[in-house]
C-alpha cells in the first residue's frame, strides 16, 4: 500500500541527474517527494526540473553538505538525492516562510497555521531552515509548539564543508535562502532515537552577558575574543572552526539525554564582539567547552541503532530518515568511517529498509514531550505503518 523510492545522481548535466534521481516505483503519482542537493547545481533549476516530473506532488527539501543512503555516505558540492512516497493511505501538506527574520516565533506560528490543525492519528512533521541568518531556532520551535506542533524533526540546511555562505530551502515551486519550510506526512508513525557526538573537556566558563541567542561575554570578557583565543585563529567563521569548539550546558528538560546540550557558533558580531548561536544560552549559565570524540560519535551511533531496532518490535517499517550533524561524518570520522557508521546501523535494522539521510547544520529532534534544538547529534527516525488494534 505504501512504496518508498530513493534515487541518487552525481551527474554534472542537470537533466541527466534529475532523470536518474527521480524514481517512482509505486502505482500513480507520489503523494510527497523530498530532495537533497549540493549547491553546485542551480537550485531553482533543480527544483523546476523535479517539479516538471512530479507536477501534482508535494515537494520539500534543502541544500545540504551531503547525504547518507543505503550502503553509502556521500559528501560533495554536486549530488541530487530524491525520495518519493506513493501510497493510498499517506497524505502530505507543506508550508513555508520566505524569511525567518527577527521574530522567529511568529515564523513558527505561520508555518503551523499553514500546516493546519495537527491530526489525531499517526503523523510526522519535518522542518528545514536556514541556519546562517542569525535567527533564534528555539523561538522558531516555540512558535510551532504554540501552533499545535510540539514534536517534529528536521535540520538546518547546509552547503559544502567550507565557509558559511548560503543555504537553500525548497517548498513546492519556491526556493528560499533565509527561510524555513515544513512538511507534514500523515498516515505513518515515527519511531525515533538520537545520539550525541561531543564530550566536555573540563574547561568551564560562565555566560556572563547574553542577548537572545547571542553570547556577549564569557567570564566577563568579549565572547568573540575568548572563542578566537581558544581556537587560535582569527579568520572568518567557517564550518571547520565552528565545529571544533562548542559550549555545553546542562539539559533544562526532564528527560534522559546523552551528556550536555551543545551550542556551536554559527556567526559572530564584530561590533558587539559576540558569538551568535542557533539557540539561546541564558545569562549566568555555567557552560563547558565540548569537543567531538571518535568513541562518542561512532560508538554512540552503533548503540543507537541497536536501541532503535529493539523499539520497532513487531511494527512494519516503511523507511528510515536521518538528520545527522555535518560535523560528525567525513569532516571528523573521515569518509571510510562515516560509511561504517551508516552501514553499521543499517545492518541491525530490517533488511532492505529504504534509508534517506542528510548531513545537517543544526538538528531538530524530540526529547520527551517536545522538540529541542541540538548540535553534534544524530537523530534517526523510522516511519512505520500504523499499528492495527486487534480485538481482544
Amino acid at each position: 500500500m505504501t512504496t518508498v523510492s530513493i534515487g541518487f545522481s552525481i551527474k554534472a548535466d542537470l537533466d541527466q541527474a534529475v532523470a536518474e534521481a527521480v524514481r517512482v516505483d509505486g502505482d500513480g503519482p507520489p503523494c510527497v517527494a523530498m530532495l537533497y542537493t549540493g549547491v553546485a547545481y542551480d537550485q531553482a533549476a533543480v527544483l523546476a526540473a523535479v517539479r516538471a516530473r512530479l507536477p501534482t506532488t508535494v515537494v520539500v527539501g534543502a541544500s545540504t553538505q551531503g547525504v547518507s543512503l543505503a550502503g553509502r555516505a556521500y559528501e560533495s558540492d554536486r549530488f541530487l538525492a530524491v525520495m518519493t512516497i506513493t501510497s493510498d493511505t499517506v497524505t502530505a501538506r507543506s508550508a513555508a516562510v520566505p524569511t525567518i527574520g527577527g521574530d522567529a516565533r511568529a515564523a513558527g506560528l505561520a508555518l503551523a497555521a499553514q500546516l493546519g490543525p495537527a491530526p489525531a492519528g499517526p503523523s510526522m512533521t519535518i522542518m528545514f531552515y536556514d541556519p546562517l541568518g542569525g535567527a533564534d531556532i528555539a523561538a522558531l520551535l516555540e512558535g510551532m509548539r504554540a501552533g499545535g506542533y510540539p514534536r517534529l524533526f528536521g535540520a538546518g540546511a547546509g552547503q559544502p564543508w567550507s565557509r558559511m555562505v548560503r543555504t537553500y530551502q525548497f517548498c513546492d515551486a519556491e526556493v528560499y535562502s533565509a527561510g524555513a519550510v515544513a512538511l507534514r506526512i500523515d498516515g505513518l508513525e515515527p519511531v525515533s532515537d538520537l545520539t550525541h557526538g561531543a564530550e566536555g573537556i573540563g574547561l568551564a566558563l560562565t555566560a556572563t552577558r547574553t542577548d537572545g541567542n547571542q553570547v556577549l561575554e564569557l567570564d566577563g570578557r568579549p565572547a568573540l575574543d575568548v572563542w578566537r583565543e581558544q581556537l587560535g585563529v582569527y579568520a572568518d567563521l567557517d564550518a571547520e572552526s565552528a565545529a571544533n569548539w562548542a559550549l555545553g550546558i546542562r539539559p533544562a528538560f526532564d528527560a534522559p539525554y546523552e551528556g550536555m546540550v551543545t551550542r556551536a557558533p554559527f556567526g559572530f558580531d564584530e561590533v558587539r564582539r559576540s558569538l551568535v548561536f542557533q539557540a539561546p544560552i541564558p545569562a549566568g549559565a555555567r557552560v563547558q567547552v565540548c569537543v567531538r570524540t571518535h568513541e562518542a560519535v561512532l560508538g554512540g551511533a552503533l548503540a543507537m541503532g541497536q536501541r532503535l531496532a529493539a523499539q520497532l518490535g513487531g511494527r512494519t517499517p516503511v523507511m528510515a530518515m536521518s538528520f545527522e550533524c555535518g560535523a560528525r561524518p567525513a569532516p571528523f570520522l573521515g569518509n571510510e568511517r562515516a560509511a561504517v557508521e551508516v552501514c553499521g546501523i543499517q545492518a541491525v535494522l530490517p533488511a532492505g529498509l529504504p534509508w534517506f539521510g542528510m548531513y545537517a547544520w543544526g538538528e531538530l529532534a524530540p526529547v520527551g514531550a517536545r522538540t529541542e534544538f541540538h548540535n553534534y547529534t544524530f537523530p534517526l527516525v523510522v516511519l512505520c505503518e500504523p499499528a492495527v488494534r486487534r480485538p481482544a
